[in-house]
């Protein structure tokens, strides 16, 4: 579906305003199911990107790192000290 490059430049700013550096070092698969799963989210407002929630948001990015998780996850675990 073609959408109005005004509603796309609208969500592409939410986006970025609700996840900030969380969309940093996404794997690309990672990206392609965000992308798929925002696409969607857009299509079932039929384009309208003002009335799409930080919370649709929020459930894209879910879906898009639940399996594998966002790489940055793994770099702030704590080491535990069984002594």
């Amino acid at each position: 579906m073609e959408y109005d490059p005004e509603q796309l430049d609208l969500l592409i700013r939410k986006v970025a305003s609700t996840l900030g550096n969380r969309l940093e070092g996404l794997l690309k698969q990672q990206q392609n199911i965000l992308d798929n799963q925002l696409d969607s989210i857009l299509a079932r407002h039929h384009g309208k990107a003002e009335s799409i929630t930080p919370d649709e948001i929020e459930g894209a990015f879910e879906i898009a790192t639940i399996h594998n998780g966002h790489p940055g996850y793994f770099l702030c675990a704590k080491t535990i000290n069984y002594d």
